[in-house]
C-alpha cells in the first residue's frame, strides 16, 4: 500500500485526522496478540486516530491500545469515552464518573487523552435523575445539559488537561441532535445511521454539524448490509455487489467518502487484514458518479437496530 490515507479537518479545531480510523470495539476478538498487531498495523498504515471506551471487550480494548500505542510516537489522536456505570444513579454522580475516568487512563498507560466523550448521550439518566439507564430522552424535553454531572466533569476535565477535545456518541440520530443544539463540542459520533441502507443520520443530526463545524463521525457502517458473511439481505444490494465486482466493504466506504461532511470512519477491526481491506477502498477514492447514484436510490425504510 504506498497511496496515502485521505486527511480531513477534525472539526473546528486544528487537528487533521485520516479518513479511515481505528474503532476499538473488537481488537479483544480473536487475541491480545492479534488486537495490539491490529494497532500497529493501523500506525503503518498511516492511521491516526484509535477510538476506545471501558465496555469494549469489558476492558480489554483500553489496555489493548494502551499497550500498542505506549512507545510509539507517530501523531496520533485518542478518543475514549466515559459511560456504562453499574447503576443509573451513577450517571448523576461526578466522583463515579471521575472513578470511571481515573481507571480508563489507568487501562490505557497515559495521564490524557484527546478526546474524552459522553458514551451514548441520547440516555435520558444523563441529563435528568431518577429515570432508568435504557431510557433515552425525549427530544421535545428541555433538559439542562450544560449543568448536567457529565458536562461539569467534561469541562473539569479539559480545565486540567486531562483531555484537549469533547464529545459525544449515539445510536440514535434524532436523540444526539437534541444533545447537540444543547451544547458545544468538538466531535459527535453516531453508529448505524449512515450506511448504505440506512441515512437518518442525512436528515437529523448532519444538517446541525454543517451548522456548527463539529467533527461527525459515522460508526458501524457495516452493520445492516452483511459485508462479515460477503453478502446482504438485501437482493437489489446484492445484484449491485454482485454488477460492479466490488466487494460490500469496498462499496460502503467508497460511497460514504464522497460525503465531505464525514470526518472519519471509525472501522472495528479485530486483525491488519480487516483493517486494510478498508484502507485500500478509502484509497481507491470515491466511487463512478453512476454507480453512487444507483446505490443513492437503495436506501430501506429505517428499522431498530440491536448491537
Amino acid at each position: 500500500m504506498t497511496a496515502t490515507l485521505e486527511l480531513r479537518p477534525y472539526g473546528r479545531t486544528n487537528e487533521q485526522v485520516t479518513v479511515i480510523g481505528l474503532g476499538g470495539g473488537y481488537l479483544d476478538k480473536h487475541s491480545l496478540a492479534d488486537g495490539i498487531a491490529t494497532v500497529h498495523r493501523a500506525l503503518d498504515l498511516g492511521i491516526n486516530y484509535f477510538d476506545t471506551a471501558p465496555v469494549y471487550g469489558q476492558g480489554a480494548s483500553q489496555v489493548i491500545l494502551g499497550n500498542a500505542l505506549e512507545k510509539h510516537t507517530e501523531p496520533y489522536l485518542l478518543a475514549t469515552k466515559i459511560g456504562f456505570l453499574a447503576q443509573s444513579a451513577d450517571y448523576r454522580s461526578p466522583d463515579a464518573l471521575r472513578s470511571q475516568l481515573w481507571e480508563s487512563l489507568r487501562a490505557l498507560r497515559r495521564s490524557h487523552v484527546d478526546i474524552l466523550q459522553i458514551h451514548l448521550a441520547e440516555l435520558a439518566c444523563w441529563w435528568k435523575s431518577g429515570v432508568s439507564e435504557e431510557q433515552l430522552l425525549n427530544p421535545d424535553e428541555a433538559y439542562k445539559f450544560t449543568d448536567s454531572p457529565v458536562m461539569e466533569v467534561l469541562y473539569e476535565a479539559k480545565a486540567q488537561g486531562i483531555c484537549r477535545l469533547l464529545g459525544i456518541t449515539s445510536d440514535h440520530a434524532e436523540q444526539i441532535t437534541h444533545v447537540l443544539r444543547g451544547i458545544e463540542v468538538d466531535a459527535c459520533l453516531v453508529a448505524y445511521e449512515y450506511t448504505l441502507l440506512h441515512r437518518n443520520a442525512l436528515r437529523t443530526v448532519l444538517p446541525l454539524i454543517r451548522e456548527k463545524g463539529t467533527a461527525y463521525i459515522p460508526v458501524g457502517v457495516f452493520k445492516t448490509i452483511g459485508a462479515d458473511r460477503g453478502q446482504s439481505p438485501v437482493p437489489r444490494l446484492n445484484e449491485i455487489q454482485e454488477g460492479c465486482g466490488l466487494s460490500l466493504i469496498e462499496l460502503t466506504i467508497r460511497y460514504l467518502i464522497a460525503d465531505p461532511c464525514i470526518t472519519t470512519i471509525l472501522v472495528g477491526a479485530s486483525t491488519p487484514e480487516e483493517l486494510e481491506e478498508s484502507v485500500l477502498a478509502a484509497q481507491a477514492g470515491p466511487l463512478p458518479p453512476d454507480l453512487h447514484r444507483t446505490l443513492d436510490e437503495l436506501e430501506t425504510p429505517n428499522s431498530s437496530i440491536e448491537d
